[in-house]
């Protein structure tokens, strides 16, 4: 349990108590309501309620890595869906962006 996050960093977060961290990747558990409104500045993504603005089936595809799963509706199973999908995404990025450093054997 760390505190409240102040603001992100290109290498992570600092912390309210003004304390660093670098974190390769963020996952955000935001509970039941969502507060996304209050701390992602974007605008793009997400609209002022703190759901993403791209509609069902599609809600979960981000931009610049940020992804947002669970907001179907759907239960666990629409997370599920949603988490294999992101999953898929990256994968697809990941090889695309490595396929150069492949080596022959």
């Amino acid at each position: 349990v760390v505190p409240a996050i102040k603001k992100f960093t290109a290498t992570g977060a600092e912390f309210s108590d003004g304390t660093k961290a670098k974190f390769d990747s963020i996952i955000f558990a935001t509970g039941y309501r969502s507060n996304v409104a209050s701390w992602l500045k974007d605008g793009e993504l997400f609209n002022q309620e703190g759901h993403p603005k791209t509609p069902f089936p599609d809600s979960w595809k981000g931009k610049h890595g940020l992804y947002s799963v669970g907001f179907t509706g759907r239960g666990l199973l629409g997370i599920s869906m949603d988490a294999e999908k992101v999953a898929e995404h990256i994968l697809l990025q990941w090889n695309s962006e490595t396929k150069h450093l492949r080596m022959e054997l």
